[in-house]
């Protein structure tokens, strides 16, 4: 009876765990369209200097696809590695735009996340948070 008792303890622990289990991060938050967020240019900040900041941070952890410092849009590649691992079933990317006046950059982060085999778009908060705190130390004056 007690080989029972802690076979089904064992059994019982084993599912309660597996329902907290989730296969991508804490930060990947489910959304259809992921949203932009603006980063006011702090004064005296040219666009050349915020440009190459923008750019040289992204290019720390990413790979640059689609890089027009005309228009100012930077768009990275998926990385899978984001969080210190590498994942197959989870990948993240950054855009980046600046007004058409230069003095404020809009930025969004898009997650994609695997389960059963079927992709879910949304988008990493931690990523997002990272990226503003960095910039705002840099270039940035305010958020909104």
């Amino acid at each position: 009876m007690k080989k029972v008792t802690v076979i089904l303890a064992i059994l019982s622990m084993t599912l309660a765990s597996g329902g907290c289990y989730s296969k991508w991060p804490a930060s990947f938050s489910y959304t259809v369209a992921p949203r932009w967020t603006s980063i006011e240019i702090r004064d005296g900040v040219e666009y050349d200097r915020a440009w190459n900041t923008v750019f040289n941070l992204l290019a720390r952890d990413f790979d640059m696809v689609t890089v027009h410092k005309e228009e100012g849009y930077i768009q990275t590649g998926w990385l899978n590695t984001w969080g210190g691992l590498y994942q197959d079933n989870y990948k993240v990317r950054v855009t980046v735009k600046f007004a058409a006046n230069r003095r404020t950059l809009q930025m969004k982060t898009e997650a994609w996340a695997m389960d059963d085999g079927k992709w879910y778009i949304g988008t990493d908060s931690r990523l997002m948070a990272t990226l503003k705190t960095d910039l705002m130390g840099t270039v940035g004056r305010t958020t909104r």
